[in-house]
């Protein structure tokens, strides 16, 4: 799968970019900037699956999600987080696919990429 990563955390992306490649998927941009540029990046490479921090500058990752969703519907979301759980319902309500909290690990990340790719 294509995949993009959006976190402004520059190590954390980084590293989730080297898990996303040991897990055999193509990383075609890594965002850093906030929400805004995510749905640039977006918008230029059309990924498959978003790994996508909630907690960004210039739009969080829920208004994000719900952006990227106008424009393809079929994208899939995983948001990644460690300020805010999974079960929140403004995360329940967006549309994501899949929450992982942060620190992320290999194993889960594999795991949700295969059921992703499925």
């Amino acid at each position: 799968m294509r995949i993009l990563i959006a976190d402004d955390d520059r190590d954390l992306a980084e590293a989730l970019a080297g898990y996303v490649r040991e897990c055999d998927h193509e990383v075609v941009d890594t965002v850093t900037g906030g929400g805004l540029s995510v749905i640039r990046s977006f918008a230029r490479y059309q990924p498959d699956v978003v790994l996508l921090d909630i907690k960004m500058p210039k739009f969080n990752g829920l208004t994000v999600c719900h952006a990227l969703l106008s424009r393809k519907p079929g994208v899939k979301i995983v948001f990644v987080s460690g300020a805010i759980e999974g079960g929140h319902p403004f995360v329940k309500s967006c549309g994501a696919t899949a929450y992982l909290s942060k620190p992320v690990l290999l194993k889960e990340l594999r795991e949700t990429l295969d059921h992703l790719a499925a």
